[in-house]
């Protein structure tokens, strides 16, 4: 009475372990998807990359002109604060 109910469960136990078999091979080919997708988005962030790369220079270019031109500034105020002590105390 026994054997029957063993061989039944081996049975569904196989069958299980083929259908586990199975979601792991679709699970493995949505990774394979997930892959190029990666791939896809890792292009276009080295894109962006090579981008922000060259226009590195140009705001390097844009801030020394700031400063430059704040520095300008504070001499020029500086200069008119002088110049107005001098005629004030003369």
């Amino acid at each position: 009475m026994e054997q029957p109910k063993a061989n039944w469960n081996d049975d569904r136990l196989d069958h299980f372990a083929s259908q586990v078999d199975k979601r792991f091979e679709q699970v493995d080919r949505r990774f394979e998807q997930v892959d190029k997708r990666f791939e896809h988005v890792d292009r276009r962030f080295d894109r962006l990359e090579n981008r922000i790369d060259s226009q590195g220079e140009h705001f390097d270019a844009r801030f020394d002109a700031l400063q430059q031109a704040m520095v300008i500034t504070l001499a020029s105020i500086l200069a008119a604060f002088a110049a107005l002590f001098a005629t004030v105390n003369f």
